[in-house]
């Protein structure tokens, strides 16, 4: 009986110390609670990591988007960029293609009229040559010493008479050349007016007559003022 006695006693004791246990330390199983072993501060800091790992993975996505973004409106600046370049080549095209069409209007128009006026100057030119050659021919074949002396008046006063007149067609001739743009002079004014003597044939080798003709060439004019002048004064003594 004694025996009984101890053995139930020592099963109460082992059953308050295993129930005090229970209730501080494990859970139904008979395992240790972690959570309601842990001290206050444990819990508090395993929060604060999970709060910082949170704020972390929020800060990296938006660093993440930020590069996105940042990337995207590269390509929108570059896109904008070629816009741009766009919009001014088509304005130099337009630009230029009006400025050069206008230009080479008016270069046709202009060149036109120059090659018109260009094809009159080489009609003028020409007709004025076929004159001065005739003219040129027409004095070469005055000869003075195939003229007879019986009538060397006559022809004197028929070969002055055409100078003249060629003198007025050269006048006339050259202003129509100036008018057209040509030189205003076709003849070198510093050459000799007088055409000298050639060498085959020395002034000493002239007859008295040929010096006389010119003589009576060169008086002439002063002669028939004279006379005219005694004419006139005939007449009014009258």
């Amino acid at each position: 009986m004694g025996t009984d006695f101890f053995d139930d006693d020592l099963g109460q004791r082992r059953g308050a110390i295993k129930t005090s246990t229970l209730g501080q330390g494990t859970d139904a199983t008979g395992k240790p609670d972690d959570l309601s072993v842990r001290p206050i501060s444990d819990l508090s800091l395993t929060r604060m990591a999970r709060q910082r790992e949170e704020v972390n993975t929020q800060m990296a996505s938006a660093k993440l988007q930020i590069e996105r973004l940042k990337q995207k409106q590269g390509e929108i600046e570059r896109e904008k960029q070629m816009l741009e370049d766009l919009l001014e080549k088509q304005e130099i095209y337009e630009r230029g293609k009006q400025e050069m069409m206008d230009r080479m209007t008016e270069s046709v128009v202009s060149l036109q009229k120059l090659g018109e006026h260009a094809a009159r100057q080489v009609e003028i030119y020409k007709a004025t040559r076929q004159r001065f050659s005739a003219s040129l021919e027409e004095l070469q074949a005055l000869n003075d010493n195939e003229w007879p002396d019986e009538a060397f008046r006559e022809e004197l006063h028929k070969a002055v008479a055409r100078i003249d007149v060629i003198r007025g067609e050269f006048v006339k001739a050259q202003a129509t050349v100036e008018a057209v743009g040509g030189p205003i002079k076709l003849f070198d004014e510093q050459r000799e007016k007088v055409v000298p003597v050639g060498e085959d044939e020395p002034a000493q080798s002239k007859t008295f007559g040929y010096w006389f003709k010119i003589g009576l060439a060169a008086g002439l004019p002063l002669i028939l003022a004279l006379v005219a002048l005694v004419v006139v004064m005939w007449v009014r003594g009258r």
